[in-house]
């Protein structure tokens, strides 16, 4: 942040009523500035302060959250239901758009931004929108990019019960058995499977699950 002062709301950035932020830094200095930067601004309440965004309670999440991401979103720990996250990035470090946005990241923002653009931010964050930093545009969209290419298509709730049963070394009748499914829907299953994971035989789509977290290593060939 370029500047800690604290700020009127800035043009453009508008809540229609006083709004909780958690703050999230795991570096004390910029948790102890953001929090100064935010404090008393119009229309915001400072009601969390943490180093990691599994220790805000769910049970009283706040709507918006800035988080520091000196670490990945999935190093932060589950985001609270309904709350909403604003990430500060360093240029050259973005995080991957289309990995993170499930995770509630609603605004990406450089460290280096001033308060203005975070509260810009904020704002559209708090309306469901999306806001990037300028600077930040070029290397996330390249990245979703890159990784609209080789991330594998979703799999369905049922095609990962499917994939759990097969690593787990079931065969296509016992699955079929056990998911209530004919052993044709079962093979239409995994060959659906195999080609969203771009894998060929057993031990590959097994490899492939683990490292995707579909089903655990004890889980297995």
């Amino acid at each position: 942040m370029t500047d800690l002062e604290t700020w009127p709301l800035a043009a453009g950035a508008e809540f229609s009523r006083v709004t909780d932020v958690a703050v999230v830094a795991a570096n004390p200095l910029m948790l102890g500035g953001l929090v100064h930067a935010l404090d008393g601004v119009a229309g915001l309440r400072v009601t969390h302060r943490a180093e990691r965004i599994a220790a805000l309670r769910a049970a009283e999440a706040p709507a918006l959250i800035v988080v520091d991401l000196y670490l990945e979103m999935a190093g932060q720990g589950a985001v609270p239901a309904g709350s909403r996250v604003v990430a500060l990035c360093a240029p050259g470090n973005s995080p991957n758009l289309l990995t993170t946005i499930h995770h509630g990241v609603h605004a990406f923002v450089s460290r280096e931004c001033d308060i203005a653009e975070l509260l810009a931010a904020l704002s559209v964050a708090n309306r469901g929108g999306l806001h990037v930093s300028p600077e930040l545009l070029p290397e996330i969209v390249e990245a979703a990019s890159t990784s609209q290419e080789s991330r594998p298509q979703d799999l369905s709730p049922r095609e990962i019960e499917a994939l759990q049963f097969i690593a787990g070394g079931f065969t296509h009748g016992q699955v079929s058995r056990r998911m209530g499914l004919t052993e044709a829907t079962v093979s239409t299953y995994v060959s659906r499977i195999r080609h969203k994971l771009r894998v060929g035989n057993k031990a590959d789509l097994t490899r492939r699950a683990i490292e995707l977290g579909y089903v655990s290593a004890r889980k297995g060939v």
